[in-house]
């Protein structure tokens, strides 16, 4: 082995060399892949997650359509999820609100939402028995809403044909999000219940409305909305003077102007001026602890595995000290069993990532799943992003690792004396 490895027909030896040195120990390299794998697989999804995260932010807060939300103060936490999904824990303003705001010189466009939660009633082929659930009813002000959203369209196709916004004045006309009418199988025309408490009732009315429409999949909040009229809806919750969001375009959206926006109108009693950007940190932070600690245990996985590979190799080592020591004694340089055993612990660190990465890939969708179930992130859409670019990061970050974790065990090896190494296998 007194060639070079620059030769290609060396490096080709040497490989050979490494992977029937690492099928002589099929199940214990075969579990240090594994641990490999499993590291990478976890440090893939954990970027995916971050970037699908962050991506997904974008989109639904860029899919508001508005810039600006003005809404009754309360948790900014929860003014993000409001903003995002209609939230749980309601504020009201009151109604002459948007006569005093929408003068404002510097609104482009202005649009009030009055947003509701009313009950369903095991109108779904998907409810169980006599189970009921709950849906966000939104409640708008049509031709300024679609200022805001002009991408809105209604679904093609039968059964959807003719679809509409509501006609003027009427009161039991919903159009339904695209997911909202996938989970109640309901199309143009077919009924649709929700039983709804008005404000100061104690028991809530059933309703009976006509689908007049079906949204087009937008991968936002709205596919999981119903949409009223807004005064038709605030007369069934019984909160005729109330909204709950005002949503503004500004002409000129800066953090200068913003600033000056929410100068003017924070002097409104018990009213917030929520900006874009300002919703984005928000829902960033909500995540952020939990990025961190997943980061960690990614960390400490990388750092298990590595051991592993240092550990399996350091084995090789030992257990082929007499034929390390017969190589040398037979011309190798030192140089070339160094460069053997650390092509060694290369192809190990490099076969895991490929397998992890891979792993990550296809169970990226159970992944989501599983974020999804544990926390209500308030977001519509896909999550988990797993790009080429990030699998050929990890797996350049792996190899590099895999560069400094090989250099102990073969400079152990490089370093034997032919006659020790011998009298020791031996």
């Amino acid at each position: 082995m007194n060639e070079t490895t620059q030769d290609p027909f060396v490096l080709r030896r040497y490989l050979v060399l490494a992977v029937k040195n690492l099928r002589r120990r099929p199940v214990r390299t075969g579990l240090t892949v594994a641990g490999v794998a499993l590291a990478v697989t976890v440090a893939v999804s954990l970027g995916g997650f971050m970037l699908g995260y962050r991506g997904a932010i974008d989109k639904s807060i860029n899919m508001l359509g508005y810039q600006v939300m003005i809404m009754a103060k309360g948790c900014p936490y929860e003014a993000a999820t409001m903003m995002l999904k209609g939230g749980t824990g309601l504020l009201y303003l009151p109604g002459e609100t948007y006569q005093q705001v929408k003068s404002d010189p510097d609104i482009e466009s202005i649009t009030p939402i009055f947003i509701g939660v009313a009950e369903k009633q095991a109108s779904s082929i998907r409810d169980e028995g006599a189970a009921s659930n709950f849906t966000v009813i939104s409640g708008i002000d049509v031709p300024s809403f679609l200022i805001m959203k002009p991408w809105l369209g209604f679904k093609k196709g039968p059964g959807y044909a003719d679809g509409r916004w509501f006609t003027p004045g009427s009161k039991n006309e919903v159009v339904l999000g695209f997911e909202a009418a996938e989970y109640e199988q309901r199309k143009v025309g077919d009924s649709f219940y929700a039983s709804i408490t008005p404000a100061g009732k104690p028991n809530p009315v059933m309703h009976q409305f006509t689908v007049v429409g079906v949204l087009e999949r937008t991968g936002t909040q709205d596919d999981g909305t119903v949409f009223l009229p807004i005064d038709a809806t605030r007369e069934y919750f019984n909160r005729p003077n109330q909204l709950t969001i005002l949503g503004i375009k500004l002409k000129e959206f800066s953090s200068f102007r913003l600033r000056e926006f929410e100068t003017r109108w924070l002097k409104l009693p018990e009213v917030q001026v929520v900006g874009l950007q300002q919703v984005k940190n928000t829902l960033v932070n909500l995540v952020a602890t939990a990025q961190t600690m997943i980061a960690a245990v990614a960390a400490i996985a990388v750092i298990v595995a590595l051991i592993g590979v240092v550990n399996t190799i350091l084995m090789s080592v030992y257990e082929r000290t007499a034929e390390i020591g017969i190589m040398k004694a037979l011309g190798a340089r030192r140089g070339s069993i160094f460069q053997l055993i650390w092509l060694e612990t290369l192809m190990v660190c490099f076969a895991g990532a490929l397998a992890g990465s891979a792993m990550a890939v296809i169970a990226a969708g159970l992944v989501e799943q599983a974020i999804k179930a544990l926390a209500d992130l308030g977001l519509s859409g896909s999550i988990v992003q797993i790009t080429p670019a990030l699998v050929g990061y990890t797996v350049l970050v792996a190899v590099v690792l895999g560069f400094f974790a090989g250099l102990y065990p073969a400079w152990r090896a490089s370093s034997m004396r032919p006659i020790e190494a011998i009298g020791k296998g031996g």
